[in-house]
């Protein structure tokens, strides 16, 4: 009878939803992967590493690493951004990574000037760990540390300086490398100014390139 068949299929249905509700209740929450930890940190260098940067601190930084997260995915389940407590976690590992990642160059320069360590070497041995080259930016930051003697508004001068920088600029990515080249310069006046190292204005790698077009707003990131 059509009762019948409605009853056989409505327990169908109750049986089904019991099923999916054990399903989710046996499912473990959400942690990051290992690897995923490992591209956070090492994109995260890399947009700290832009020529396109307009801050280091706040949610600038880390909007830009959330975003080549959604573009790339990596090991994210589908779908996980709009799961806001799972991309809360997400987004809160961005947050430390990017942390861990400005303390560990603000300890290298401090310990460089100690040392008398010239720039480009400071360079190399903070993305020594990551796919990252050596970038004028990166190095001319010891110039600005030296200069608020290390405090902790450290990364809120380095701040202020590149907004100065590009505001200056008008928006000329030659202006900003030239200003950039200009501080650098000082740097290797007290540092190493007869080293035999060449730092270039942009990094050619396609890897930073990609990550350059995403902090920059390019579509052209793939």
């Amino acid at each position: 009878t059509v009762l019948g068949r409605q009853a056989k299929l409505f327990i169908g249905m109750m049986a089904l939803e019991n099923k999916v509700d054990a399903f989710r209740s046996t499912t473990p929450p959400y942690q990051l992967s290992d690897e995923l930890k490992v591209n956070i940190t090492n994109y995260g260098m890399a947009v700290m590493l832009s020529v396109n940067i307009s801050a280091y601190k706040g949610g600038v930084p880390r909007n830009h690493v959330l975003d080549i997260l959604k573009r790339y995915r990596f090991d994210l389940p589908v779908g996980i951004e709009h799961d806001y407590a799972n991309w809360e976690k997400i987004s809160a590992y961005v947050s430390f990574a990017l942390t861990q990642n400005r303390s560990k160059v603000k300890k290298a320069i401090k310990a460089s000037i100690t040392l008398s360590t010239n720039v480009f070497t400071l360079a190399q041995g903070i993305v020594s760990s990551t796919p990252c080259q050596p970038t004028i930016q990166l190095c001319s930051r010891r110039s600005v540390y030296v200069e608020c003697r290390g405090s902790e508004k450290y990364w809120n001068l380095i701040d202020a300086r590149l907004e100065f920088i590009r505001s200056k600029a008008d928006g000329s990515a030659v202006k900003v490398a030239r200003g950039f080249t200009d501080i650098l310069k000082n740097d290797r006046a007290l540092y190493g100014v007869d080293e035999d190292y060449v730092i270039g204005d942009v990094i050619a790698d396609e890897w930073q390139q990609r990550v350059d077009n995403v902090v920059g707003g390019s579509g052209d990131a793939e």
